[in-house]
């Protein structure tokens, strides 16, 4: 990814959270580090050690009860946490929904990528649901989506070809969304899609 790419990335994923907060304020919504490897490994001493690792996520949803203290483990010599979230080393998030984002395409071998962490993190929270968007589909053909990002729970296209090549600007995706009527359908399906996930009411169902 070419450091403009990455900057309009950065200010969409930032965008987009401030978006999705006005929309779910009962809900954390943020960029954040989920854990996503557990595993041994021999510490300097020789000793094995259960390790967990921690893996940088563009947006996560969770409801505000859903942490797991483990100050207790932190104490505990023969578990060590990796990477945790700076603000909160001794919280677990349980992630309701993860969004990983891309600005302008994504290759094969990025989409099998993603496709692996999305069967990692969901190993450990079987009930979180993994959505891939992108600002623009450019190269990623829907073939290529269904056969090598089989751990998405959704895929979605957030493309727009006035703006396609241009350099973000903070606030842009949010004026989009007011000028262009088939981005905001598009923008109010994952809405609905999060509203459905975190909103749901008690029934049957496990997950």
């Amino acid at each position: 990814m070419f450091m403009s790419d990455r900057r309009n990335e950065e200010l969409w994923n930032e965008d987009l959270i401030d978006i999705l907060n006005e929309r779910f304020p009962d809900f954390i919504i943020f960029k954040g580090r989920i854990l996503k490897d557990i595993f041994l490994q021999k510490n300097k001493t020789g000793k094995y050690e259960l390790q967990l690792g921690f893996f940088d996520q563009d947006i996560v949803i969770y409801k505000k009860g859903d942490l797991m203290d483990v100050k207790d483990i932190q104490e505990c010599k023969s578990i060590r946490l990796h990477n945790n979230n700076s603000n909160a080393k001794n919280t677990i998030i349980i992630p309701s929904i993860i969004i990983e984002l891309k600005y302008d395409g994504v290759n094969t071998h990025g989409i099998i990528t993603y496709s692996n962490i999305a069967s990692d993190i969901k190993a450990i929270f079987p009930k979180c649901k993994y959505i891939f968007a992108l600002r623009h589909s450019s190269g990623s053909s829907d073939n290529k989506f269904l056969r090598n990002g089989k751990n998405f729970d959704n895929i979605i296209y957030f493309d727009n070809n006035e703006n396609y090549g241009k350099k973000y600007v903070k606030g842009q995706f949010r004026e989009e969304l007011k000028k262009s009527k088939q981005l905001n359908d598009k923008f109010e399906s994952l809405v609905d899609f999060i509203e459905l996930i975190m909103k749901s009411p008690s029934n049957s169902f496990l997950k």
